[in-house]
């Protein structure tokens, strides 16, 4: 079994994954993913629940929610996640090349900060170089921290370029279940990870937010878990 800790569907504006061909291809390739659109939070009946929350002092990923976090203030919003019993994961702290990344808005060394987070994304596909992910496992390591690995797949075939493997068993809706893992292995995670094609971050996504602009590409209906 395998873990992909950041995964994007057709609700997240500059992604084009299909809600079942994305099912599909999970179910192929033997990965549960963790569902995490921006700013928005996409119930399906398979993998695990996640929202990437864009605050007033950069994003974050809240994992194992059932209500969408909507606070701007980043407390606010680790409060939220944390009053549903979900996790706090910390999506490509260190990359700077994106405008809301954490490492942009002084809050990585925030003593009450660090106290809330749970997991740091330590490998990032679509990192251009692997640096940022380089100093994620530093910091990870530094302030004890468990640590995670994500495709942040926007398209289908970025699926599966980064997840967690060999998990024999995960309650994907039960955050403990994840930790416990984690805490198990966190000193020999094992994972594959390689870094996406330039062309992905930089021309297609920018393509894919004016697509849906201009109504060519739109959100599909949404369905809850039964």
């Amino acid at each position: 079994m395998k873990l992909d800790m950041h995964v994007h569907t057709i609700y997240s504006p500059c992604s084009i994954n299909p809600i079942k061909m994305l099912k599909k291809i999970c179910n192929k390739k033997g990965i549960i993913p963790v569902i995490a659109d921006h700013n928005y939070l996409t119930k399906l009946d398979f993998g695990i629940m996640g929202e990437e929350i864009a605050t007033n002092r950069g994003e974050f990923i809240g994992l194992f929610l059932n209500e969408q976090v909507n606070n701007k203030d980043i407390f606010e919003a680790i409060d939220s996640v944390k009053e549903q019993g979900g996790l706090i994961y910390l999506p490509h702290p260190f990359d700077s090349r994106r405008r809301r990344s954490l490492c942009r808005y002084n809050i990585l060394n925030d003593k009450e900060f660090i106290k809330n987070v749970d997991i740091v994304e330590v490998f990032n596909s679509r990192c251009i170089t692997n640096e940022p992910n380089t100093m994620a496992f530093e910091y990870a390591k530094r302030h004890n921290l468990l640590m995670g690995v994500g495709s942040d797949a926007h398209f289908p075939w970025e699926i599966g370029n980064a997840y967690i493997d060999g998990l024999n068993m995960l309650d994907t809706e039960n955050p403990k279940s994840l930790l416990n893992y984690l805490k198990k292995n966190n000193g020999n995670l094992k994972y594959y990870g390689k870094l996406g094609h330039p062309i992905n971050i930089q021309r297609l996504s920018k393509l894919s937010k004016k697509l849906r602009d201009w109504n060519i590409i739109k959100r599909g209906k949404n369905f809850n878990k039964s």
